[in-house]
């Protein structure tokens, strides 16, 4: 202890303060030890990923995919023995990145993203359809022109409960928004497909003005095939994506899993309505298939910065090659009666066509052989007392085809324009040849001449004959 007594009484100060220290920490490290042997292990974290425990299989060119079937009513979950993992909004960016390595296009922005749950996805839906009407709304006027109209008010407004439930994310175009639902509890893989989807739709809105080019469409065929190009490469980039061609059973595996959720549910379950639904991704993807078998990867890139002008050109890829232009047809301006009045003048186009011809012949006519059109020109003037008269005008490329379109209306008339009994098939002395029906309910008049055909029909057999007697000015 001499040591110690040789010390200053401030180096005896400091040494003890450093022995103080030094059994503090001796006691603390000791009290650390005990407590972490003594305690519970602690549960592992949740995986960062949001398809961890998912079924969703790694897109890959030679992985199959493994689309499992999800119900209509409802998304059923995946049979997985723990709880999956909430969604992680970073695996979104991952699956952009994705499509847009897979496409090999730089976004040239980025696409907002919200969450939200099934109820706002239902209020996203209600406002998109009050905006934008899908394609049988749209129609409507058209629809009831040609007698395909045949369901009430209530039967055609869209189930947006029914929808929601089944729909993962959407892409909203007008403002450029993807919508993921945070409270999704069905396949992961379906809510990977139509993130992808979503993302993949607003490709050709970034590097072309579908956009502008859909609002400021021209005819109803023209809206359709500008539609029908944006969800086609939004379908192609989807495919690549997922690491399938373009002509597999894969590839149309997708298409239905997006028509499943993107397209309205309907009040009514009708055939029809559900392909007028989805009419435009049905044309959208044959024709990017097409077209990729005809230029690659090339010729479908090119496609969003100069679009199809018509139908015809997404069912003939080789006219849309050629730039073929479908005929513009002039107005007739028949002299009616007082109280007369034009309510619509449309391009239907070459799709709408067959499926009006297949409507009208109940399924009996392959219109997938007609073929040939190009132009047609719809009128519809309403009269009085709920009257209408109508007349469809229709160019061809060759007076074979029109011969042939011809013989088949021929075939179907007058039933789907005219029903009851038909009293009289011989026309009115001002007409000359062609084909006439007439009844309680109305008239029919169908005529042709070289490469083109006319067909009148209306309530109101004095109207009928005006507007068929305007066609000797029409040639």
């Amino acid at each position: 202890m001499r040591w110690y007594r040789s010390l200053t009484t401030s180096q005896r100060r400091v040494l003890g303060i450093l022995t103080v220290s030094v059994v503090l920490v001796i006691g603390l490290l000791a009290w650390s030890v005990w407590t972490t042997l003594t305690s519970p292990s602690p549960l592992p974290s949740l995986p960062t990923t949001v398809f961890q425990n998912s079924v969703l299989p790694s897109p890959s060119p030679t992985r199959p995919l493994a689309l499992t079937p999800v119900s209509t009513a409802t998304a059923t979950p995946p049979p997985t023995a723990t709880p999956l993992p909430p969604f992680d909004v970073a695996q979104a960016g991952n699956i952009a990145a994705g499509v847009s390595d897979a496409r090999g296009l730089l976004p040239r922005w980025s696409t907002p993203l919200t969450l939200v749950d099934m109820h706002t996805m239902a209020v996203i839906l209600y406002r998109r359809y009050e905006e934008h009407p899908s394609l049988p709304l749209q129609m409507e006027t058209t629809l009831r022109a040609l007698r395909l109209w045949r369901w009430k008010d209530e039967q055609v407004r869209v189930d947006l409960v029914a929808q929601a439930s089944v729909l993962a994310a959407l892409y909203a175009a007008d403002t450029d928004d993807l919508y993921v639902r945070r409270d999704w509890s069905g396949l992961r893989d379906i809510l990977e497909w139509q993130i992808a989807y979503g993302y993949a739709r607003a490709i050709p809105n970034q590097y072309g003005q579908l956009s502008r080019l859909i609002a400021n469409a021209d005819s109803l065929d023209h809206r359709l095939a500008l539609t029908a190009a944006g969800d086609g490469d939004a379908l192609f980039s989807l495919w690549l994506y997922a690491g399938t061609t373009p002509d597999s059973a894969q590839a149309q595996g997708l298409v239905n899993v997006i028509a499943m959720a993107d397209m309205p549910r309907w009040k009514l379950s009708d055939p029809l309505l559900s392909d007028f639904s989805r009419l435009s991704l049905d044309l959208g993807a044959a024709f990017v298939a097409d077209l990729y078998t005809q230029g690659g990867k090339a010729a479908v890139d090119a496609a969003v910065l100069r679009p199809p002008r018509s139908t015809e050109h997404l069912l003939h890829v080789e006219r849309y090659l050629a730039d073929d232009t479908p005929v513009q047809l002039k107005p007739l301006q028949p002299k009616l009666e007082r109280g007369w009045v034009l309510t619509q003048t449309e391009t239907l186009g070459e799709a709408l066509l067959r499926l009006t011809l297949r409507e009208w012949s109940r399924g009996t006519l392959d219109v997938k052989q007609v073929s040939g059109w190009g132009g047609d020109l719809l009128q519809v003037w309403d009269g009085p007392a709920g009257a209408d008269v109508v007349l469809w005008q229709t160019v061809w490329d060759s007076s074979a085809a029109a011969v042939n379109f011809y013989g088949d209306l021929v075939e179907i008339l007058p039933r789907p324009l005219l029903p009851g009994l038909i009293r009289d098939q011989t026309p009115a002395a001002n007409l000359r040849g062609g084909h006439w029906w007439a009844g309680r309910q109305g008239a029919v008049y169908l005529y042709r001449s070289l490469n083109r055909v006319w067909l009148v029909w209306g309530k109101d057999e004095a109207a009928v004959v005006a507007v068929a007697n305007t066609l000797r000015i029409g040639d």
